[in-house]
Protein backbone atom coordinates (compact mmCIF):
# COMPACT_ATOMS: atom_id res chain seq x y z
CA UNK A 1 0.00 0.00 0.00
CA UNK A 2 1.17 3.36 -0.92
CA UNK A 3 1.86 5.84 1.50
CA UNK A 4 0.12 9.42 0.62
CA UNK A 5 1.86 12.66 2.75
CA UNK A 6 -1.97 13.92 3.09
CA UNK A 7 -4.92 13.26 2.72
CA UNK A 8 -7.56 15.69 3.18
CA UNK A 9 -11.21 14.48 4.05
CA UNK A 10 -13.68 17.51 2.32
CA UNK A 11 -13.83 19.41 -0.26
CA UNK A 12 -15.05 22.60 0.99
CA UNK A 13 -13.52 25.95 1.27
CA UNK A 14 -11.00 24.74 4.17
CA UNK A 15 -10.42 21.41 2.19
CA UNK A 16 -9.78 22.77 -1.04
CA UNK A 17 -7.94 26.26 -0.06
CA UNK A 18 -5.48 23.49 1.89
CA UNK A 19 -5.17 21.63 -1.34
CA UNK A 20 -4.32 24.18 -3.29
CA UNK A 21 -1.76 25.06 -0.79
CA UNK A 22 -0.41 21.56 -1.03
CA UNK A 23 -0.21 21.43 -4.57
CA UNK A 24 1.86 24.75 -4.72
CA UNK A 25 4.44 23.38 -2.40
CA UNK A 26 4.29 20.13 -4.82
CA UNK A 27 3.84 18.15 -1.85
CA UNK A 28 1.51 14.58 -2.21
CA UNK A 29 -1.68 14.73 -1.12
CA UNK A 30 -5.27 13.00 -1.58
CA UNK A 31 -8.89 14.64 -1.22
CA UNK A 32 -11.42 12.39 -0.09
CA UNK A 33 -15.19 13.80 -0.62
CA UNK A 34 -18.46 12.79 -1.33
CA UNK A 35 -19.07 16.12 -3.07
CA UNK A 36 -17.05 19.13 -3.98
CA UNK A 37 -18.10 22.70 -2.83
CA UNK A 38 -19.59 22.36 0.57
CA UNK A 39 -21.46 25.24 1.49
CA UNK A 40 -20.62 26.92 -1.91
CA UNK A 41 -23.09 25.49 -3.41
CA UNK A 42 -23.63 26.42 -6.75
CA UNK A 43 -26.14 25.59 -9.54
CA UNK A 44 -24.70 25.68 -13.28
CA UNK A 45 -27.58 25.03 -14.33
CA UNK A 46 -29.29 27.20 -12.67
CA UNK A 47 -26.76 29.66 -12.49
CA UNK A 48 -27.24 31.07 -8.55
CA UNK A 49 -25.91 29.88 -5.25
CA UNK A 50 -27.75 27.86 -2.85
CA UNK A 51 -24.94 28.45 0.04
CA UNK A 52 -23.11 30.81 0.66
CA UNK A 53 -24.16 33.61 -1.56
CA UNK A 54 -21.34 36.74 -1.67
CA UNK A 55 -17.62 36.73 -1.43
CA UNK A 56 -16.21 40.23 0.03
CA UNK A 57 -13.50 41.83 -1.95
CA UNK A 58 -11.19 41.37 1.02
CA UNK A 59 -11.16 37.77 1.15
CA UNK A 60 -7.69 37.37 -0.79
CA UNK A 61 -8.14 33.37 -0.32
CA UNK A 62 -11.51 32.43 -1.02
CA UNK A 63 -11.98 34.31 -3.90
CA UNK A 64 -9.26 31.58 -5.60
CA UNK A 65 -11.90 28.82 -5.69
CA UNK A 66 -14.41 30.88 -7.07
CA UNK A 67 -15.21 33.00 -9.92
CA UNK A 68 -16.20 36.61 -9.29
CA UNK A 69 -18.94 38.03 -10.96
CA UNK A 70 -22.02 40.79 -9.85
CA UNK A 71 -21.19 43.60 -7.80
CA UNK A 72 -23.98 44.03 -4.99
CA UNK A 73 -25.03 47.56 -5.06
CA UNK A 74 -25.44 48.42 -1.50
CA UNK A 75 -27.68 51.60 -2.86
CA UNK A 76 -30.74 48.98 -3.50
CA UNK A 77 -31.57 47.68 -0.39
CA UNK A 78 -34.69 47.82 1.53
CA UNK A 79 -34.40 47.67 4.98
CA UNK A 80 -37.67 46.20 6.48
CA UNK A 81 -38.69 46.47 9.74
CA UNK A 82 -42.29 45.02 9.84
CA UNK A 83 -44.67 44.92 6.86
CA UNK A 84 -45.98 48.58 7.21
CA UNK A 85 -42.18 49.87 8.54
CA UNK A 86 -39.69 49.73 6.27
CA UNK A 87 -36.85 51.82 4.04
CA UNK A 88 -34.23 52.12 1.55
CA UNK A 89 -30.50 52.69 1.99
CA UNK A 90 -30.95 56.32 0.57
CA UNK A 91 -33.74 57.88 2.92
CA UNK A 92 -34.38 60.32 5.13
CA UNK A 93 -34.51 57.34 7.85
CA UNK A 94 -30.96 56.47 7.43
CA UNK A 95 -29.44 60.38 7.24
CA UNK A 96 -31.46 60.67 10.95
CA UNK A 97 -28.98 57.70 12.10
CA UNK A 98 -25.76 59.59 10.63
CA UNK A 99 -23.73 59.75 14.12
CA UNK A 100 -24.58 56.32 14.83
CA UNK A 101 -23.09 55.19 11.55
CA UNK A 102 -20.17 57.41 11.88
CA UNK A 103 -19.93 55.38 14.83
CA UNK A 104 -19.85 52.02 13.28
CA UNK A 105 -17.57 53.26 10.44
CA UNK A 106 -14.65 54.09 13.24
CA UNK A 107 -15.71 50.50 14.99
CA UNK A 108 -15.05 49.11 11.75
CA UNK A 109 -12.01 50.83 10.53
CA UNK A 110 -10.34 49.56 13.78
CA UNK A 111 -11.83 46.22 13.70
CA UNK A 112 -10.53 45.79 10.15
CA UNK A 113 -6.98 47.05 10.82
CA UNK A 114 -6.87 44.36 13.84
CA UNK A 115 -8.56 41.83 11.54
CA UNK A 116 -6.45 41.78 8.60
CA UNK A 117 -3.26 41.10 10.87
CA UNK A 118 -5.65 38.42 13.06
CA UNK A 119 -6.08 36.37 9.84
CA UNK A 120 -2.57 36.71 8.54
CA UNK A 121 -1.06 35.58 12.23
CA UNK A 122 -3.70 32.46 11.78
CA UNK A 123 -1.99 31.10 8.94
CA UNK A 124 0.53 30.39 10.62
CA UNK A 125 -0.39 29.52 13.96
CA UNK A 126 -3.64 28.13 15.99
CA UNK A 127 -6.19 30.56 16.16
CA UNK A 128 -6.36 30.37 19.70
CA UNK A 129 -2.47 31.98 19.66
CA UNK A 130 -3.34 34.48 16.96
CA UNK A 131 -5.73 35.62 19.51
CA UNK A 132 -3.82 35.45 22.35
CA UNK A 133 -1.27 37.92 20.12
CA UNK A 134 -4.00 40.81 20.00
CA UNK A 135 -5.83 41.44 23.45
CA UNK A 136 -8.72 43.40 21.11
CA UNK A 137 -9.66 40.44 19.18
CA UNK A 138 -9.69 37.59 21.78
CA UNK A 139 -11.96 39.87 23.66
CA UNK A 140 -14.32 40.27 20.76
CA UNK A 141 -14.33 36.46 20.97
CA UNK A 142 -15.72 35.68 24.30
CA UNK A 143 -17.86 38.99 23.88
CA UNK A 144 -21.67 38.95 22.44
CA UNK A 145 -22.36 41.17 19.67
CA UNK A 146 -25.36 42.76 21.68
CA UNK A 147 -22.95 43.93 24.93
CA UNK A 148 -20.78 45.93 21.85
CA UNK A 149 -23.81 47.46 20.47
CA UNK A 150 -24.34 48.92 24.10
CA UNK A 151 -20.35 49.57 24.74
CA UNK A 152 -20.47 51.58 21.78
CA UNK A 153 -23.85 53.17 21.62
CA UNK A 154 -24.42 52.13 18.24
CA UNK A 155 -28.11 50.77 18.94
CA UNK A 156 -30.46 52.60 17.07
CA UNK A 157 -28.26 51.89 13.63
CA UNK A 158 -27.97 48.41 14.77
CA UNK A 159 -30.94 47.71 15.09
CA UNK A 160 -32.35 49.13 11.72
CA UNK A 161 -29.32 48.01 9.24
CA UNK A 162 -26.57 46.11 10.89
CA UNK A 163 -28.75 43.45 12.58
CA UNK A 164 -30.42 43.25 9.11
CA UNK A 165 -27.03 42.36 7.46
CA UNK A 166 -26.37 40.45 10.18
CA UNK A 167 -29.27 38.21 9.81
CA UNK A 168 -28.63 38.13 6.31
CA UNK A 169 -25.59 36.53 6.55
CA UNK A 170 -26.07 34.16 9.52
CA UNK A 171 -29.74 33.77 10.59
CA UNK A 172 -29.54 34.33 13.84
CA UNK A 173 -30.29 37.63 15.83
CA UNK A 174 -26.88 39.12 17.45
CA UNK A 175 -27.56 38.07 20.74
CA UNK A 176 -26.57 34.79 19.65
CA UNK A 177 -23.45 35.41 18.21
CA UNK A 178 -19.89 37.21 19.05
CA UNK A 179 -18.93 40.33 18.25
CA UNK A 180 -15.81 38.64 16.43
CA UNK A 181 -18.25 37.46 14.09
CA UNK A 182 -20.53 39.81 14.22
CA UNK A 183 -17.90 42.52 12.94
CA UNK A 184 -16.90 39.93 10.59
CA UNK A 185 -19.62 39.79 8.53
CA UNK A 186 -20.42 43.44 9.17
CA UNK A 187 -17.33 43.74 6.92
CA UNK A 188 -19.65 43.49 4.15
CA UNK A 189 -21.47 46.77 4.97
CA UNK A 190 -18.45 48.99 4.57
CA UNK A 191 -16.32 46.59 1.57
CA UNK A 192 -17.44 45.67 -2.13
CA UNK A 193 -19.35 42.36 -2.03
CA UNK A 194 -19.97 40.01 -5.05
CA UNK A 195 -21.72 37.26 -6.26
CA UNK A 196 -19.55 34.11 -7.52
CA UNK A 197 -20.18 30.78 -9.39
CA UNK A 198 -17.93 27.54 -8.51
CA UNK A 199 -16.41 26.11 -11.74
CA UNK A 200 -16.76 22.39 -10.22
CA UNK A 201 -15.13 21.23 -13.52
CA UNK A 202 -12.53 22.95 -13.58
CA UNK A 203 -11.69 22.17 -10.22
CA UNK A 204 -11.89 19.06 -10.70
CA UNK A 205 -9.28 19.48 -13.29
CA UNK A 206 -6.66 21.41 -11.93
CA UNK A 207 -6.84 18.63 -8.96
CA UNK A 208 -6.88 15.62 -11.16
CA UNK A 209 -5.29 12.41 -9.85
CA UNK A 210 -5.60 14.07 -6.26
CA UNK A 211 -9.43 13.75 -5.79
CA UNK A 212 -11.56 10.93 -4.97
CA UNK A 213 -14.96 10.81 -4.45
CA UNK A 214 -15.91 8.35 -1.67
CA UNK A 215 -17.05 8.93 1.89
CA UNK A 216 -14.53 8.73 5.52
CA UNK A 217 -15.82 5.50 7.91
CA UNK A 218 -13.03 6.15 10.18
CA UNK A 219 -9.33 7.14 11.50
CA UNK A 220 -6.89 5.11 13.26
CA UNK A 221 -3.26 5.58 14.31
CA UNK A 222 -0.86 2.70 14.33
CA UNK A 223 2.36 4.05 15.72
CA UNK A 224 3.50 7.16 13.69
CA UNK A 225 0.88 6.49 10.47
CA UNK A 226 -2.71 7.11 10.00
CA UNK A 227 -4.84 4.51 8.42
CA UNK A 228 -8.37 6.33 6.80
CA UNK A 229 -10.89 3.54 5.60
CA UNK A 230 -13.59 4.43 3.32
CA UNK A 231 -17.43 3.41 2.72
CA UNK A 232 -16.25 2.02 -0.08
CA UNK A 233 -14.01 -0.40 1.57
CA UNK A 234 -10.59 1.27 0.58
CA UNK A 235 -7.95 1.40 3.10
CA UNK A 236 -4.92 4.58 2.97
CA UNK A 237 -1.59 5.52 4.82
CA UNK A 238 -1.11 8.82 5.83
CA UNK A 239 1.89 11.14 7.67
CA UNK A 240 -1.48 13.62 8.00
CA UNK A 241 -5.02 13.64 7.97
CA UNK A 242 -6.61 17.24 7.61
CA UNK A 243 -10.43 16.54 8.74
CA UNK A 244 -12.22 19.41 6.52
CA UNK A 245 -15.87 17.94 7.78
CA UNK A 246 -18.35 19.67 9.41
CA UNK A 247 -17.72 20.00 12.78
CA UNK A 248 -20.58 17.23 13.93
CA UNK A 249 -18.95 14.94 11.11
CA UNK A 250 -15.49 15.61 13.01
CA UNK A 251 -16.43 14.96 16.58
CA UNK A 252 -17.71 11.45 15.33
CA UNK A 253 -14.99 10.75 13.88
CA UNK A 254 -12.72 11.72 16.75
CA UNK A 255 -15.46 10.15 19.15
CA UNK A 256 -14.66 14.20 20.93
CA UNK A 257 -16.49 15.22 23.99
CA UNK A 258 -15.58 18.88 22.85
CA UNK A 259 -18.42 21.01 23.21
CA UNK A 260 -19.21 22.89 19.90
CA UNK A 261 -20.97 25.93 18.45
CA UNK A 262 -24.50 25.27 18.21
CA UNK A 263 -25.72 25.41 14.49
CA UNK A 264 -28.81 27.65 12.82
CA UNK A 265 -30.71 25.87 9.93
CA UNK A 266 -31.20 27.61 6.79
CA UNK A 267 -33.68 26.85 3.48
CA UNK A 268 -33.00 28.49 0.24
CA UNK A 269 -35.78 28.44 -2.22
CA UNK A 270 -35.04 30.01 -6.32
CA UNK A 271 -38.35 31.22 -7.65
CA UNK A 272 -39.25 32.75 -10.56
CA UNK A 273 -41.93 35.16 -9.01
CA UNK A 274 -43.87 38.19 -8.93
CA UNK A 275 -42.70 40.61 -5.89
CA UNK A 276 -44.96 42.51 -4.34
CA UNK A 277 -44.60 46.18 -5.42
CA UNK A 278 -42.26 47.54 -2.28
CA UNK A 279 -39.98 44.74 -2.36
CA UNK A 280 -39.80 44.73 -6.30
CA UNK A 281 -38.16 48.23 -6.43
CA UNK A 282 -34.59 47.00 -4.72
CA UNK A 283 -32.28 44.11 -5.87
CA UNK A 284 -32.30 42.84 -2.30
CA UNK A 285 -34.73 42.98 0.57
CA UNK A 286 -33.14 42.46 4.35
CA UNK A 287 -35.59 41.49 7.23
CA UNK A 288 -35.44 41.57 10.74
CA UNK A 289 -35.43 38.49 13.20
CA UNK A 290 -38.60 38.50 13.79
CA UNK A 291 -39.26 37.26 10.25
CA UNK A 292 -39.10 33.85 9.06
CA UNK A 293 -38.17 35.50 5.53
CA UNK A 294 -34.04 36.32 6.07
CA UNK A 295 -33.07 38.09 2.57
CA UNK A 296 -34.42 37.78 -0.82
CA UNK A 297 -31.95 39.02 -4.09
CA UNK A 298 -32.77 39.76 -7.53
CA UNK A 299 -30.62 37.59 -9.99
CA UNK A 300 -29.19 38.55 -13.20
CA UNK A 301 -31.80 36.46 -15.09
CA UNK A 302 -34.58 38.05 -13.37
CA UNK A 303 -35.35 35.26 -11.04
CA UNK A 304 -35.35 35.57 -7.29
CA UNK A 305 -33.48 33.96 -4.73
CA UNK A 306 -35.09 33.82 -0.89
CA UNK A 307 -33.58 32.69 2.39
CA UNK A 308 -35.81 31.77 4.92
CA UNK A 309 -35.05 30.07 8.67
CA UNK A 310 -37.99 27.60 8.81
CA UNK A 311 -38.41 24.92 5.48
CA UNK A 312 -42.18 25.64 5.57
CA UNK A 313 -42.07 29.43 5.62
CA UNK A 314 -44.94 31.28 3.56
CA UNK A 315 -42.99 32.96 0.59
CA UNK A 316 -46.81 34.76 -0.14
CA UNK A 317 -45.22 37.22 2.39
CA UNK A 318 -42.64 38.63 -0.37
CA UNK A 319 -44.48 37.47 -3.72
CA UNK A 320 -48.14 37.71 -4.77
CA UNK A 321 -47.35 34.39 -7.22
CA UNK A 322 -44.28 31.94 -7.30
CA UNK A 323 -43.24 28.54 -8.85
CA UNK A 324 -40.26 27.01 -7.22
CA UNK A 325 -37.30 26.41 -9.98
CA UNK A 326 -34.71 25.32 -7.30
CA UNK A 327 -34.21 24.29 -3.73
CA UNK A 328 -31.71 23.54 -1.23
CA UNK A 329 -32.03 23.18 2.38
CA UNK A 330 -29.36 23.06 5.17
CA UNK A 331 -30.08 21.41 9.05
CA UNK A 332 -26.94 22.64 10.09
CA UNK A 333 -26.00 25.44 8.06
CA UNK A 334 -23.65 27.35 10.01
CA UNK A 335 -21.77 27.25 14.07
CA UNK A 336 -22.86 30.35 15.24
CA UNK A 337 -24.31 30.10 18.50
CA UNK A 338 -21.97 30.86 21.21
CA UNK A 339 -18.15 31.09 21.77
CA UNK A 340 -17.34 27.30 21.83
CA UNK A 341 -13.18 26.27 20.23
CA UNK A 342 -12.32 23.27 18.69
CA UNK A 343 -8.29 22.72 18.37
CA UNK A 344 -7.15 22.82 15.20
CA UNK A 345 -4.24 20.36 15.61
CA UNK A 346 -5.78 17.26 17.51
CA UNK A 347 -2.64 15.25 17.74
CA UNK A 348 0.44 14.87 15.81
CA UNK A 349 -0.17 15.18 12.12
CA UNK A 350 -3.89 15.37 12.54
CA UNK A 351 -5.68 18.47 12.21
CA UNK A 352 -9.16 19.79 12.12
CA UNK A 353 -10.26 22.31 9.41
CA UNK A 354 -13.54 24.24 9.09
CA UNK A 355 -16.17 27.27 10.26
CA UNK A 356 -15.72 25.36 13.87
CA UNK A 357 -14.13 28.86 15.33
CA UNK A 358 -15.47 31.58 13.34
CA UNK A 359 -18.25 32.39 10.14
CA UNK A 360 -17.31 32.52 6.64
CA UNK A 361 -15.60 31.55 3.49
CA UNK A 362 -12.25 32.96 4.09
CA UNK A 363 -11.69 32.20 8.20
CA UNK A 364 -12.91 28.33 6.76
CA UNK A 365 -10.13 29.22 4.37
CA UNK A 366 -7.57 30.20 6.31
CA UNK A 367 -8.08 27.35 8.59
CA UNK A 368 -7.30 25.00 5.89
CA UNK A 369 -4.25 26.97 4.79
CA UNK A 370 -2.54 26.74 8.36
CA UNK A 371 -3.04 22.80 8.54
CA UNK A 372 -1.45 22.44 4.84
CA UNK A 373 1.61 25.35 6.21
CA UNK A 374 2.20 23.18 9.08
CA UNK A 375 3.08 20.06 7.20
CA UNK A 376 4.47 22.08 4.65
CA UNK A 377 7.05 23.46 8.11
CA UNK A 378 7.74 19.85 8.85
Amino acid sequence: MKKINAIIVGAGSAGLSCALKLKEQKIDFLIITDHLGGRICYSAKEKVNFGAYFIMKNYDNARKLVEKETWINPISVLFNNSENDYFSTLSWRTLTMLPELLKFYLLMKRFMKHYKIFKNNCESMPQREAMKKDSYIEELFSKPASYLIKEKKIDRVAKNIISKFSYACTGVDMDKITALDFLNVSQGLVTPIYRFKFNKEKMEKTFQGNLLYDSITRVEKNENIYEVHTKSGKKYQTDNVILATPAAVTRQLLNLKTPLRTTCKLYVFHVDAKIKEKFSKKEMNVFSFESEIIFSALQDDGTHLIYTREENADLHQICTSYKVIGYHGWEKAMYVYGDAYLEQEYSEGLYVAGDHNGLGLEPTAISGIYAANQIINK
